[in-house]
């Protein structure tokens, strides 16, 4: 997993596969402690993220309930047709922004 943040405020995620119990509390440490740097926008790239389960999205809604507070936002990037199937069956595209 990578994370680069922009100068423009935007925190690039990329290089999961999966996002779930294993691996969402060492994402969710590494995103939170980045947001403290002024980070508004958090972008997963999707397009290698083959699983995601309650945990990894309960993880993604904990980041975008901070980022609200700040007027940010939780943006998914080129989700896997499995993926977007999941969001879009549990709402979750109306949460966050996801870019096809």
């Amino acid at each position: 997993m990578n994370l680069v943040a922009d100068s423009d405020g935007t925190l690039r995620v990329t290089g999961l596969d999966r996002l779930s119990a294993s691996n969402c509390g060492d994402f969710k440490q590494l995103v939170l402690l980045r947001l403290a740097e002024n980070v508004r926008v958090v972008e997963l790239e999707c397009a290698h993220l083959r699983f995601i389960d309650s945990d990894g999205l309960g993880t993604l809604i904990t980041i975008h309930k901070r980022l609200v507070t700040c007027s940010g936002r939780v943006r998914l990037k080129q989700p896997l047709p499995v993926v977007r199937q999941l969001l879009r069956l549990l709402r979750f595209d109306e949460i966050f922004e996801i870019i096809p």
